[in-house]
């Protein structure tokens, strides 16, 4: 037994003996490195150069010495100096890292940096211009002006003659997230769509297209949808395409596999316009011009027809459609020969057929000099409750901003009242509701002038004379299309 003891006892002395470290092992005290100048947090914006210049002060002999800037594994640059614009928001939460590299003893010294990347594009106006340039006017801190914010994104120029520019929501169905997009409707060209956090391109339209021949876009459904919606698209020959976007994936996912049939013979063509008639489901209007008759489809399924609205004979070319945020009444501009038709048609649920109704309120030839082809409109209804305060249709002809008092129709001459004159031409306008300030509606007009454009937010009272609440100006071209970014 006190053999068995005294063998344990030996034992570690005999393993340390055979593990014994004959090393030769040179304990060269580190240099003292200390880097000074860089805040412990830091916000950067999207296209805007950021020029940090670090202060390192060692006695470590300068050749020895490498710089490094990265985020995670990705290197922004290996100068001292940190010369970098971000064009993307970084997917990675990791700080953004300043190290000093000693090269003979490969010893890394680090700086640690919170970073916030934001984006000047998360709200204001995106505004197309005759140019074929795709501006933005930021809301973010400093409110810049970006005139030609796609190229300064994406390194290339638009193609084709711009003709829309629309602020799309859509609703991933595999994560539930909502992303924002600005649809882009280029005739001749490309018609796309870019990101809305930082206006990288996304798609083509026509890449969506399993047809043989891909149309040319005229129109892009206008309002944001879910995973239960469709993007509708009129082409130029006036059919009407549409993707169901599904309940899984992306936005991206699914094509525009052929265009929806008609429920007459000899088929129909649409005018290159459309709005949803409801703010609850996926009803769309137009005008069938060939065929004289306004027309609905359903935008949720592709087995939809595209089938006459009203029994009423509409002849003549559409000059506008829409319907006011929120609102299930549409407002329509047609042009018959030298005359002007207003056209009221209101949707809803009927208790007595238990379905989905339209009725035609008003068909109203407007005055003479009341509209042209050149004018723009925005209809807009202010409820209180459910009572309807103001009910306008606003007009922009040229410099001058008019309304339509829509609810007195049956003496149209008195109904036409002249608002505001501006110094340019109205060559769009808005009604647009801010998710951030419900149930605020913001008006804004689109003020083009050969020596620099402008993007005014107008009182909507009438009684104010379209007094301008802000006002944005220097935007280089003439303003073809805006819409509000939020």
């Amino acid at each position: 037994m006190k053999k068995s003891i005294l063998f344990m006892a030996l034992l570690p002395m005999a393993l340390a003996s055979c593990l014994s470290d004959d090393g030769n092992y040179d304990y060269t005290e580190l240099e003292a490195v200390e880097i000074s100048g860089l805040a412990d947090n830091m916000r950067c914006v999207l296209l805007e150069k950021q020029d940090l210049d670090p202060v390192v002060n060692t006695s470590i002999p300068q050749d020895r010495l490498q710089y490094v800037w990265r985020i995670a594994a990705d290197t922004l640059c290996t100068t001292k100096k940190l010369d970098y614009t971000f064009k993307e928001v970084p997917v990675s939460n990791d700080p953004l890292t300043f190290e000093v590299i000693d090269t003979k003893t490969r010893v890394r010294y680090s700086k640690f940096i919170n970073l916030s990347v934001v984006s000047p594009f998360t709200s204001g106006y995106a505004v197309l211009t005759d140019a074929g340039k795709l501006a933005f006017q930021s809301f973010e801190s400093g409110e810049r002006l970006y005139q030609d914010a796609y190229q300064e994104v994406n390194n290339e120029s638009l193609t084709g003659t711009p003709k829309y520019v629309k602020f799309m929501r859509y609703q991933d169905g595999a994560t539930g997230q909502w992303l924002t997009r600005l649809s882009l409707t280029m005739q001749g060209g490309k018609s796309i769509e870019v990101d809305g956090l930082n206006l990288q391109y996304a798609k083509t339209y026509s890449d969506e297209f399993q047809s043989e021949t891909t149309p040319q876009i005229a129109f892009v459904s206008s309002q944001y949808f879910n995973n239960d919606k469709a993007c509708n698209i009129i082409t130029t020959d006036g059919q009407v395409y549409m993707k169901v976007v599904g309940s899984m994936g992306l936005p991206d996912d699914g094509y525009y596999e052929f265009p929806l049939s008609g429920s007459a013979e000899g088929g129909y063509r649409l005018a290159p316009m459309m709005t949803r008639i409801t703010s609850n489901d996926a009803d769309y209007v137009s005008l069938d011009e060939k065929n004289h008759r306004f027309v609905m489809w359903t935008g949720n399924r592709l087995v939809s027809q595209v089938a006459p609205l009203l029994d009423t004979d509409i002849p003549g070319t559409l000059l506008w459609i829409g319907n006011p945020v929120y609102a299930s009444t549409t407002y329509a501009i047609v042009k018959n020969g030298t005359k002007y038709m207003l056209y009221v048609i209101s949707y809803g649920y009927s208790y007595t057929t238990y379905s989905y109704e339209a009725t035609l309120d008003a068909a109203v030839e407007l005055p003479t000099g009341t509209v042209n082809d050149n004018c723009c409109f925005a209809a807009n209804i202010v409820m209180s409750g459910y009572d309807v305060v103001t009910n306008y249709l606003f007009i922009g002809d040229g410099p001058k901003l008019k309304a339509i008092n829509l609810a007195n129709l049956d003496n149209i001459n008195d109904a036409v009242i002249d608002v505001a004159t501006f110094d340019g031409d109205i060559t769009d306008m808005h009604f647009d509701r801010d998710v951030n300030v419900l149930p605020t509606a913001e008006f804004s007009i689109a003020v083009s002038r050969p020596n620099g454009s402008s993007i005014m937010q107008i009182d909507q009272s009438i009684v104010n004379h379209g007094a301008i609440l802000k006002r944005y100006d220097g935007i280089q071209g003439r303003i073809v299309s805006f819409c509000r970014k939020y």
